[in-house]
């Protein structure tokens, strides 16, 4: 049966969203009045997916659980501008799928499981496509992602994300907006892609930068960066860089991160 609800999967972090309010809230926040296309993760039982597609939005939506890709189908049948696709989310590359289907942005839109939460936002900063992204994850994960870089709670996913995002939160949802009811509140963000003066244009390679420098974050600077390869000497990084290397990783904001991978790439290309 097409329509038969089926019940959650704890293996994939199944929890549905019921709640009205947020519902709309979260519709709101992807749509933004700018008529674009959306890609989405996720989609269950249809929450999100089908008051978007029955108000015109053209969407895509990638579930793994091929029997809620056939519940979620058949709610949307009749609609050709919905489309649910049966794939993992983590072998698509969203861009190409976008230019595949002739959209030249998209907004994307998500409930990201756990387990994959830092594979997924780490991504965004690569998608030269996605205009807007509004993603649901743990209040703990969301708080951190808003830290800012130089606090106390700064760490690769606010440094990494905000060097290249404005990040904005939507709303807080406790368990009572799901069924199951999850044993944790959630948060739901909206990264924008920003600008930065000065924001490393090799993204792969300042996020890998990062997780050296934080692989020892109770350490100071110049001890972490130690296993960098062909780092320059102590003296000499803090010269080109301005960077006090005795400060650890959290304290540094973002102008010194671009500051000191500027200094330590450069050193990389005159070798």
């Amino acid at each position: 049966m097409k329509n038969e609800r089926r019940p959650a999967k704890k293996s994939l972090g199944q929890n549905f969203l019921v709640s009205d309010g947020a519902i709309k809230g979260i519709i709101s926040a992807v749509m933004a009045d700018d008529g674009l296309p959306v890609f989405e993760i996720g989609p269950g039982r249809g929450a999100l997916t089908v008051p978007m597609a029955a108000g015109g939005t053209q969407i895509a939506a990638f579930e793994i659980d091929e029997a809620l890709a056939e519940e979620a189908a058949g709610r949307l049948e009749g609609l050709e501008n919905a489309e649910i696709v049966l794939a993992d989310i983590r072998d698509v590359d969203l861009d190409a799928e976008a230019a595949g289907r002739g959209w030249d942005g998209y907004a994307l839109a998500g409930n990201i499981p756990y387990l994959l939460t830092s594979t997924m936002l780490l991504g965004l900063p690569s998608l030269e496509r996605c205009r807007r992204a509004v993603i649901m994850v743990q209040k703990e994960v969301g708080e951190r992602v808003l830290a800012a870089p130089g606090s106390r709670n700064s760490g690769i996913l606010p440094v990494y994300l905000q060097s290249y995002l404005a990040i904005k939160k939507v709303m807080t949802l406790k368990p009572g907006s799901f069924r199951p009811k999850p044993k944790v509140d959630s948060i739901v963000l909206v990264f924008t892609p920003v600008s930065r003066e000065n924001a490393p244009g090799n993204c792969e390679g300042f996020l890998s930068f990062l997780k050296s420098a934080f692989s020892q974050r109770r350490k100071k600077l110049a001890n972490a960066l130690r296993a960098v390869p062909g780092i320059p000497e102590r003296t000499e990084l803090e010269k080109l860089s301005g960077v006090d290397l005795g400060c650890r990783p959290e304290e540094l904001g973002l102008e010194e991160w671009f500051a000191l991978y500027a200094a330590v790439a450069g050193c990389e290309d005159d070798r």
